[in-house]
């Protein structure tokens, strides 16, 4: 039967309470479903002793990180960091009784084989983008929380084309001059379906953090570095939820990308935004400077000028995600928190608390919409995870459900350019845009 189970939405500051608010109608966030360990639609029972009894499958091992949506099927990704993860990238129908349901990997068994190379092997996250493609980061490398970790493959973006029900996977192979096959780990990304469809990705690298820009029309990539706002900073890095507490110097990983706008010179750009998991700060830069290839050419500070600094949370924050009209949703982790921010005002002030509870948030990982409305969650207690203390005798992993009447950003609205775009080095930059902003607020 179904959960029931209502996380609290809470009151905030008084002084929020005075920002806009969305006009949608909320509903509190509820359990969906539950594990305490994931379990897969084995091909056949003997499949799934002998894979328990040849530690091929090792339960506690099996982590649900991303998530995301497609008409009737809720995709979820689970990443190798240990041994015993026998797909990487799985299924379940969106609509069903079970509450606990067992994963189908995806596209197939055959899809997610262990060390081949035409196969998926470490899948962190993806993202659906408008036309029904699914963007995979396939970081090719297994067993990163091992003490020997093995790049099997090389990093690539693997593209399936949902649409076409075949489900063929197409991969990219990342250049090992934009990423290190031995130490890259692309965390994240937003799809941005303009101009020959672009993919900014996080790539937390403990050595080389940046964001890789991915442009499908020719498939080449880039990357752009800025130690400042993408690494991990030592006050952060600490870790506490419900007693327990760890380490973990983590560096650029969230990211989402709002709306279309015009700029001053009424070409069309976009907002991306970023944070470091081990950083209270968030982040904003104009998407036009991530495709300015010669900046990434330039190396590290080149994009220093076009980066704002928002503003810091309450703490430190894993996955966000944007909605069309540019809602931002992210997690608080040391806060057992859910929180939103419209973009349209100030950061500093306009977050707003949605939903808090210690004992169902514990670590929001991912967030995704379906296209009814609403929002979905993944909390998975990866706290537990790393310190390898998950006990099967508990629920390790949630997803939660709240009607928010919203969409994914990757609907949003299409404007049209009065002038040809040109290089972002001559285009207005975020900060300036901002400052514009900031003086049309202080005239008011």
């Amino acid at each position: 039967m179904k959960l029931f189970v209502f996380i609290a939405i809470v009151a905030v500051a008084a002084a929020q309470d005075k920002q806009p608010r969305p006009p949608q109608h909320r509903e509190q966030f509820r359990v969906v479903y539950e594990w305490r360990t994931v379990d897969f639609e084995w091909e056949s029972p003997g499949d799934r002793e002998t894979s328990l009894n040849s530690s091929r499958y090792i339960p506690q091992n099996v982590l649900i990180s991303g998530i995301n949506f497609y008409k009737d099927n809720i995709y979820l990704t689970l990443p190798r960091m240990l041994d015993g993860v026998p797909a990487t990238l799985a299924y379940i129908p969106a609509n069903q009784n079970d509450t606990a349901p067992k994963l189908k990997p995806f596209p197939s068994w055959k899809d997610n084989t262990l060390g081949d190379c035409y196969a998926l092997q470490f899948v962190q996250n993806i993202e659906i983008d408008r036309n029904g493609i699914m963007w995979i980061l396939d970081n090719g490398r297994v067993g990163t929380l091992t003490q020997n970790p093995d790049a099997k493959c090389p990093p690539s973006i693997v593209l399936i084309d949902l649409k076409t029900g075949e489900n063929k996977l197409e991969r990219y192979p990342l250049p090992a001059d934009v990423v290190n096959p031995s130490t890259t780990y692309l965390n994240d990304l937003v799809v941005d379906n303009r101009d020959g469809d672009f993919a900014y990705i996080t790539d937390n690298s403990a050595v080389d953090p940046g964001i890789i820009v991915f442009r499908l029309s020719d498939k080449k990539s880039w990357k752009l570095r800025d130690t400042k706002s993408m690494s991990s900073v030592p006050e952060a890095a600490l870790f506490r939820i419900n007693g327990t507490t760890v380490n973990l110097p983590v560096n650029v990983d969230g990211i989402a990308m709002g709306p279309q706008f015009l700029t001053e010179d009424e070409t069309v750009d976009r907002t991306v935004y970023y944070c470091p998991l081990s950083s209270y700060h968030i982040y904003a830069i104009n998407a036009s400077v991530l495709r300015n290839e010669s900046l990434g050419l330039k190396g590290e500070g080149a994009i220093r000028p076009y980066v704002v600094d928002l503003g810091t949370k309450a703490s430190q924050t894993d996955g966000m995600k944007m909605d069309s009209t540019g809602t931002l949703f992210f997690g608080l982790i040391g806060n057992s928190t859910i929180a939103e921010w419209n973009t349209t005002v100030d950061f500093r002030t306009g977050q707003r608390t949605i939903a808090r509870d210690p004992n169902y948030i514990q670590w929001v990982d991912r967030f995704t919409f379906d296209d009814r409305g609403n929002l979905y969650v993944v909390v998975n207690r990866l706290f537990n995870f790393v310190k390898n203390q998950v006990s099967v005798e508990e629920v390790n992993y949630r997803i939660l459900r709240s009607y928010t009447g919203l969409k994914s950003y990757v609907f949003g609205e299409d404007l049209m350019p009065t002038k040809p775009p040109h290089a972002a080095a001559t285009a207005p930059t975020l900060a300036a845009s901002l400052l514009v902003f900031a003086l049309a607020h202080l005239l008011v």
